[in-house]
């Protein structure tokens, strides 16, 4: 054998051991620079408790930062409302940014398995939870519950149990962004899974003495090979599509002169037919403008009697058009031949306001009285007394069962056809009731909009007589009208804004504003395809605006094993 033995240096061997028991020096060890920086252990997934937010601090200051320069932008110019629309679609996209990095941190962080954010501004999600969180904010269809909607965003209480007591969270957590802190709106919710499946399978006396364990529908969509650091749900999370906001054009497509469009809250000037023909009156005349072809022909002159036009009406099937002038006289014309067909003088005042009922006309009157007129004979069916001031507003239910009548007084009365009195009444505005329309997504659903000293918008359950919810608008409210295809309403506005406004119902959003008119909006029609509505102003201007979409069809499988497709 041969014995090599290796003598170190007494420094080098020195430098060596304590290098590997641990001691170090800044000229000490020969593995390293000499000059280095100490390491600072902490637990990485775990934040510094500081007082502030960490996940939104920078949001919640560029945030506040740029709200302040956008109030003091609508204190110098109220009117501009472009910049409006960019900083609400703006500070909705933040707002879910914020949401999102919050999910994703209580996800890896606490277990929660948050999967969803639901907006309910637009009605859709990026992928449904299996459970969660359903809050007041969910989309109802039953007018009865008539809260407002408020935010939840606290997960459930299978998921609270089912956590270790180190993962509650809370609004003192500085994971947890509240409302009040980041002043979120109330149209975003999280949703939660059920639970964590590794806690059920621990607990689920069915899985014991198993050689497999069935897993989650959910988890079979990932690979357990992943290398992805991050959880399913986080993964679901960042995956699943934003839908972007309905973009609303903040202009109208269309612009007509209206000359001598009369001022005046209590009148009623514009109305739009099944037949797509626009019916305005000005001053003496009533005109008719084609949408198909743009053709504009005069129905009637009032002049050779010294009347004006106070307010127009098409019926159901858009082949009349009656005419409420200022001494009193309902007249009914026809649409084809331009001729008078019958007159009612039934009224000592001016009529500012009709509405059909199959072949009967109902108007309002500032003689305070609502009458029925049978168009087919010369007769005065009946005649309603219940205000005690003018009557600027009547609205049929899409039944044709309930007629809801509006006043000077304050007050919104409603009728049925078998009673000359009225059956519910409602006084809860403080100013004249002229906006009227009722809901054709849910019976019964009333909504009321008041005037300058009121300036609500009001929703009814006529079928309860119930205060549904209400909302201030800031300004006199015009007039009201709902969307065929969805749950959304237009309302157009007076003193002081002279605006027109979109919202969601019935968490009342605002999905656009529009401005254009330098004067009251006082006229609202809908086109017969629910999608563009009309706007009338003092400024003598109709302007035509695309607000409302459509519903999508399902289209048809053309597919040769589809067997519909064959039947005739």
């Amino acid at each position: 054998f041969y014995l090599h033995i290796i003598v170190m240096e007494p420094d080098f061997e020195r430098r060596l051991l304590m290098s590997m028991s641990g001691q170090s020096s800044l000229n000490s060890s020969p593995f390293s620079s000499p000059i280095s920086t100490p390491v600072k252990h902490s637990d990485r997934f775990i934040p510094l408790r500081c007082l502030s937010q960490p996940n939104a601090y920078y949001i919640e200051q560029d945030m506040s930062t740029r709200n302040s320069t956008l109030m003091e932008k609508k204190q110098i110019n109220t009117r501009d409302a472009t910049s409006s629309s960019t900083t609400t679609t703006g500070s909705s996209d933040r707002t879910k940014d914020i949401l999102t990095y919050q999910a994703l941190l209580q996800n890896e962080m606490f277990g929660t398995r948050i999967d969803t954010i639901y907006d309910e501004q637009i009605g859709v999600s990026g992928l449904n939870g299996s459970g969660g969180i359903t809050g007041n904010n969910s989309t109802n269809t039953d007018i009865n519950t008539g809260s407002n909607p408020q935010t939840t965003l606290t997960p459930s209480s299978s998921t609270l149990n089912n956590t270790t007591a180190g993962t509650n969270f809370g609004t003192q957590s500085p994971l947890f962004l509240s409302p009040s802190s980041t002043s979120l709106p109330s149209s975003f919710r999280l949703n939660y899974t059920n639970t964590n499946p590794n806690i059920l399978r621990l607990c689920d006396p069915n899985t014991i003495f198993k050689y497999s364990l069935k897993r989650n529908s959910n988890d079979l969509h990932y690979s357990p090979y992943t290398l992805s650091p991050l959880s399913p749900s986080s993964i679901k999370l960042l995956r699943s599509p934003r839908k972007q906001l309905r973009k609303i054009p903040k202009t109208p497509f269309k612009v007509l002169d209206a000359p001598e469009l009369q001022d005046d809250f209590y009148l009623n000037l514009v109305d739009w037919s099944s037949t797509n023909i626009l019916a305005v009156g000005l001053n003496a005349s009533v005109y008719l403008w084609n949408a198909n072809t743009s053709n504009v022909t005069r129905l009637c002159d009032l002049q050779s009697e010294s009347d004006t036009v106070t307010s127009v009406a098409w019926s159901d099937r858009g082949q009349f058009v009656a005419v409420g002038t200022h001494k009193g006289i309902v007249q009914i014309w026809d649409a084809q031949s331009h001729r008078k067909t019958i007159s009612f003088p039934r009224h000592t005042a001016r009529v500012g306001a009709l509405a059909w009922n199959d072949m009967c006309i109902y108007s309002g009157s500032r003689d305070r009285f609502i009458i029925q007129n049978d168009t087919r004979s010369n007769k005065q069916e009946r005649k309603l007394a219940g205000h005690r001031q003018e009557v600027c507003g009547l609205k049929w239910s899409p039944d044709r069962q309930l007629l809801a009548s509006g006043g000077n007084d304050n007050r919104l009365l409603v009728w049925n056809q078998s009673c000359s009195t009225p059956i519910q009444t409602y006084t809860d505005h403080t100013a004249a009731v002229k906006a009227i329309a009722w809901s054709p997504h849910q019976q019964g659903l009333l909504a009321s909009g008041g005037g300058t000293a009121d300036r609500y918008i009001r929703f009814w359950n006529t079928l309860t007589a119930q205060n549904l919810q209400c909302i201030d608008t800031g300004s006199q409210v015009c007039n009201l009208a709902w969307s065929k295809h969805s749950n959304e309403l237009v309302s157009t506005h007076g003193y002081s804004q002279n605006q027109i406004i979109v919202w969601k119902y019935p968490t009342m959003l605002q999905l656009a504003r529009l401005t254009g008119h330098t004067f009251r909006v006082l006229y609202l029609a809908v086109s017969p395809d629910g999608e563009s509505i009309v706007t009338g102003a003092g400024d003598e201007t109709l302007r035509f605006w695309n607000v409302f979409t459509k519903c999508r069809a399902n289209k048809e499988s053309n597919s040769v094993l589809n067997l519909f497709n064959k039947i005739r």
